[in-house]
């Protein structure tokens, strides 16, 4: 079991402490990969593929900024739970990013969490509340 966080940019690594923070402290295992829905959207449907075929509990939490099309990328790809995270940037201050994951169409199903500096951390304790149903 193990949270799979996923970056669509390396710059988005560093928002993500608290939430690694808080799964260190929990012994939580978790793993980080930086795959773009745009830059990288073959090595990113390959990795899924294999988390896919692993059989392993995973859950995973998705964190882009701007347009953030990786969580809804990512859930239509997996059968996987998925949180989206909204990243604050741009000229917008993470408002696009927020509502691109939050608005995802139907039959694409992904969790959200709010647009601030602890959303990372919500988005760990979230992600292995979902993973403590497996145990």
């Amino acid at each position: 079991m193990k949270i799979v966080i996923i970056y669509g940019s390396a710059n988005d690594q560093a928002f993500m402490q608290p939430g690694r923070d808080y799964m260190d402290k929990e012994k939580v295992a978790y793993e980080e990969r930086v795959l773009s829905a745009h830059r990288n959207h073959a090595e990113l449907a390959e990795y899924l593929k294999e988390l896919n075929a692993s059989g392993e509990k995973i859950v995973i939490v998705a964190v882009a900024g701007l347009s953030a099309a990786l969580p809804g990328v990512v859930a239509v790809q997996t059968e996987y739970p998925v949180v989206g995270v909204p990243v604050p940037g741009g000229p917008l201050n993470g408002i696009d990013a927020l509502l691109s994951i939050c608005q995802v169409p139907g039959q694409v199903p992904l969790g959200t969490v709010g647009l601030h500096s602890k959303a990372g951390l919500n988005a760990c304790m979230f992600a292995h509340r979902i993973l403590k149903l497996a145990q």
